[in-house]
């Protein structure tokens, strides 16, 4: 089976002091505003009487009474951190988590494997070919690399992703596809997972390639040098 989004039906009260009354209050009124998306989780914040309400990676705050919303980001000016940011991050976390390898095209590091790198990537992207070039760092690093595809540069760049997932060497298929080979001796006709990945970066906001994303959710646009990234991976 390739990628199954499944967004929890019920609400998530993460934290033990939000009341039902409460609840109720947020899930009425965000209804009557967003009648046609379900919340996938209610949670507290550091604000009394404010509540942190996320569809998918998208957080909303609302009053406790529901009269009142407020959207943008919570930053927490002693520390700096960025707390929607975080909730959002979750949120990303767990949709790639809820991905199999065997949907993905995944370089594994010799060693131990310390950090995870989701990358979206595109056949005919000069930067994504930089990034692939840099593979061999992040590896001894130990970082497991996780392609998905987004092909949107170029009309051949989606069969080129199809025949990249249907070979039975998905890496020695995707080496070559970064060299500019465009595997036209390789059958792209197998099902893959091309829409559902499609989809996913759309809901996370991804406009281009590279579009990589950590194993806690942060996400980095375009091509990111290797030291800022492993930065990120492997020093919090």
């Amino acid at each position: 089976m390739f990628l199954k989004r499944v967004l929890p039906v019920a609400v998530a009260l993460a934290a033990a002091g939000t009341t039902v009354q409460a609840s109720e209050a947020i899930e009425e009124a965000m209804s009557r505003a967003i009648p046609d998306a379900q919340i996938d989780a209610i949670e507290d914040t550091p604000l009394d009487g404010i509540k942190a309400v996320r569809y998918g990676t998208e957080v909303f705050y609302v009053s406790e009474d529901g009269r009142y919303v407020i959207q943008g980001n919570m930053i927490d000016l002693e520390t700096r951190e960025n707390l929607t940011e975080q909730v959002a991050g979750g949120a990303r976390a767990e949709l790639f988590g809820a991905i199999d390898d065997s949907e993905l095209v995944v370089y594994e590091p010799n060693g131990e494997t310390r950090a995870v790198l989701n990358i979206f990537t595109d056949p005919n992207c000069p930067y994504c070919r930089d990034i692939h070039a840099d593979l061999p760092e992040y590896l001894e690093a130990g970082v497991k690399v996780r392609y998905l595809m987004f092909p949107v540069l170029g009309q051949d760049s989606p069969e080129i992703m199809n025949r990249t997932w249907c070979a039975d060497d998905r890496q020695e298929a995707m080496d070559r596809a970064k060299e500019g080979d465009r595997l036209t001796d390789l059958d792209g006709s197998c099902a893959t997972p091309q829409d559902e990945h499609m989809q996913l970066a759309r809901d996370l906001g991804v406009r281009g390639t590279p579009a990589l994303f950590t194993g806690d959710g942060q996400m980095m646009a375009g091509y990111v040098e290797p030291a800022e990234v492993l930065g990120r991976l492997l020093d919090d």
